[in-house]
């Protein structure tokens, strides 16, 4: 063999490994770009499918704060309407109470009305306290039923005097003893303040449905 013969075959072969090591690296290079590709496929649809879960919630959320809102509304108009009913319902009790003066059993309600103060606070002497119009009627009808009806009860009455409050009251007294400081106050107006949410109460038992009790 010639020595250009041997030449020529170390060439040739350097070419061959050349080849194939250029076919190694594309090889490896369509793998790579192949997994590149796959990846960012996979990375694409993931981030596809969260841009539509993400607006389906969005959807979602949008649509439960809509209803929220339509509820809310609802809820209001609901309570506004309740609260109308409860003030022309209180309107008529205050136009009822206004009245009580008038009736028959006038001076009745006020000797229950005495007597419960009396049961409160104790003792044997007493002030009561009513609206002028009523102090001349505490004199001649009431303070006698009201002796009477505590001496049913075991106790006696030695001193009951009336006086007139310094202000108007639809009806109704105040309780007091002579030179104290505690006074029980059982006029119209207090009464419905002590048992205001109890009026509310009956008010809601006797016209609202259940739906509309609802806070």
């Amino acid at each position: 063999m010639t020595e250009k013969d041997s030449v020529d075959r170390i060439c040739e072969q350097i070419m061959a490994d050349g080849a194939k090591e250029v076919e190694s690296i594309i090889d490896k290079a369509r793998r790579t770009a192949a997994e590149i590709m796959a990846k960012a496929e996979d990375e694409a649809k993931k981030v596809g499918e969260r841009i539509v879960e993400e607006a389906a919630e969005k959807g979602e959320l949008a649509k439960k704060r809509a209803l929220s809102s339509v509820s809310l509304e609802v809820r209001r108009i609901r309570l506004k309407a309740r609260e109308e009913v409860v003030t022309v319902v209180m309107d008529q009790a205050h136009a009822a109470i206004d009245a009580a003066r008038k009736r028959s059993d006038y001076p009745k309600v006020l000797a229950g009305l005495v007597v419960e103060g009396l049961r409160a606070l104790g003792g044997e002497e007493f002030v009561v306290h009513a609206d002028a119009r009523d102090v001349g009627l505490l004199e001649s009808a009431v303070f006698p039923a009201v002796r009477d009806a505590m001496k049913s009860e075991g106790r006696a009455v030695k001193g009951i005097e009336a006086r007139p409050l310094p202000g108007s009251t639809a009806g109704g007294v105040q309780v007091g003893v002579p030179g104290g400081n505690v006074v029980y106050d059982n006029t119209f107006e207090a009464r419905i303040y002590r048992f205001r949410d109890n009026v509310r109460a009956i008010i809601f038992d006797e016209i609202f449905s259940s739906e509309d009790k609802v806070e």
